[in-house]
């Protein structure tokens, strides 16, 4: 049984998560430009300026949790299972037991298929939790992690 020691996601991925930081920033600040542009009766040029503001002090901030986030994102394959650390400000540690593997997929979005990456998403028996995603794999290792988890499953009868 091949076992990986703890890994981080792949470093394109953060910037994958940066580029769809910036289309959510700016879709954001929006309503926030027109709010305040008509509670305060601003000129074209002011709300523009607004709306720069906000999108700089929204995606500041993204900027910032991004690296956070992306550095306490990592995972490994013991022989008990998957287990995943994340979070921030709030810590999260999830182990997903091969043997409580119902399926898994694996997916790839627009962005993510142009820097080669994929998501695995590992649906598991129970109802809390029962799906566990794994985003920023190369396409390669989700596809490895996938057989892996797939080939401990064949040999066990479990319910």
């Amino acid at each position: 049984m091949k076992t990986f020691s703890f890994k981080s996601l792949e470093k394109n991925y953060l910037k994958v998560f940066r580029i769809s930081s910036v289309i959510g920033v700016l879709l954001i600040s929006l309503p926030f430009t027109v709010g305040s542009s008509v509670s305060l009766d601003l000129t074209w040029p002011l709300r523009v300026l607004v709306y720069i503001s906000f999108v700089i002090l929204f995606y500041g901030f993204v900027h910032w949790y991004s690296v956070y986030w992306f550095k306490a994102y990592q995972y490994q394959l013991t022989e008990a299972g998957l287990d995943i650390h994340k979070g921030v400000f709030w810590k999260q540690q999830n182990m997903v037991p091969r043997n409580r593997v119902q399926h898994i997929d694996i997916t790839t979005g627009p962005l993510e298929r142009r820097f080669d990456l994929s998501k695995l998403v590992v649906h598991t028996a129970g109802t809390r939790n029962a799906t566990i995603t794994l985003p920023g794999l190369l396409h390669v290792d989700a596809v490895e992690l996938r057989q892996e988890l797939i080939n401990t499953n064949q040999t066990e009868d479990t319910v």
